[in-house]
């Protein structure tokens, strides 16, 4: 066991974009890719103890079809184990290319993993909260994403009810001018500085922050962000928190130069891969006053870089 791992208040791991996808030739790269992560995790696991939790905040399916989450859910289950999972929704649990009906997109969410767009949970004195994003058919150019009112609600009332226990936040896409580009001259990354990766209304998000003292993390994905980005774990002064952005990058691909290539017959994928090449996930232990935040890097089985950031 590492150093703290047993005095943790909170001890938990965080996954970034996972996009299962039930298509043969898919799967058969995408299972190489995860199944890194997977092996390595469970071997940490023995070592340091099992995570009280872990999550996942949107794109666990490439697409919204049922096929889809079936897979996802067989196969977390299977690597999972008792371990529990928070699954959060994303951008392409709304992602219907093949004709799925838009109005039960969310239903499907919720039969595979029974849980609503967004929710709540306690453990180990810490409040955890999963948001949900806007259902793009709902906005009015799904380019300009929004957090919806009510979501914006259930987090301030959330926190309300919650006051002085420590807060984790789970949302898929970061806020505005957290994770940058790692070089904008030539485009490496999608980033939060760009409509549809980052929520317009991300000051009306801050502002709920800052009435509420000791929110600690807001963690999201989206981006597929590769490696050493600026602000890929970033804190900011928000009233008298000190809030740090985390995002969690995706251990499918990163970079917007990488990703997959497929054929009209959808029968071969091509992985591109960006570079460095990694398969990254996130460890997170609370404790005291402080959030230790470790990287780990699947395909080497080894820490890339740790943060340790106060709560305020």
């Amino acid at each position: 066991m590492s150093e703290g791992t047993h005095e943790a208040a909170l001890y938990f791991w965080a996954i970034g974009d996972m996009h299962y996808r039930a298509m043969p030739a898919w799967h058969e790269v995408h299972e190489q890719r995860l199944q890194l992560m997977f092996v390595d995790l469970r071997a940490l696991w023995q070592e340091e103890g099992e995570p009280a939790f872990c999550a996942a905040p949107g794109d666990l399916v490439e697409t919204c079809a049922p096929a889809n989450y079936e897979l996802a859910r067989t196969c977390l289950t299977r690597e999972l184990g008792d371990i529990p999972f928070y699954p959060g929704v994303g951008n392409h649990e709304f992602h219907g290319p093949d004709g799925e009906d838009p109005a039960t997109m969310l239903e499907t969410f919720h039969h595979f993993w029974q849980q609503p767009p967004r929710y709540s949970w306690q453990v180990g004195g810490i409040t955890c909260i999963m948001l949900d994003y806007p259902d793009p058919h709902m906005l009015q150019d799904p380019a300009y994403v929004y957090v919806s009112r009510e979501t914006l609600a259930f987090l301030d009332e959330t926190l309300m009810a919650s006051r002085g226990k420590p807060a984790a936040i789970f949302f898929h896409a970061p806020l505005r001018n957290t994770v940058l580009d790692r070089d904008p001259h030539v485009g490496r990354d999608y980033n939060s500085m760009q409509n549809f990766f980052s929520p317009e209304n991300s000051q009306a998000v801050r502002d709920i922050l800052a009435r509420h003292d000791r929110t600690c993390l807001f963690l999201s994905g989206h981006t597929h962000t590769g490696w050493e980005a600026p602000g890929l774990v970033k804190s900011e002064q928000l009233g008298q928190n000190t809030v740090t952005f985390i995002n969690l990058m995706s251990p499918w691909y990163t970079g917007n130069q990488g990703a997959v290539r497929i054929d009209k017959e959808l029968q071969t994928v091509t992985y591109v891969p960006d570079e460095p090449d990694v398969v990254v996930s996130f460890a997170f232990q609370i404790r005291g006053e402080e959030v230790l935040i470790r990287a780990r890097e699947h395909h080497s089985r080894r820490w890339l870089k740790e943060w340790r950031v106060s709560i305020r």
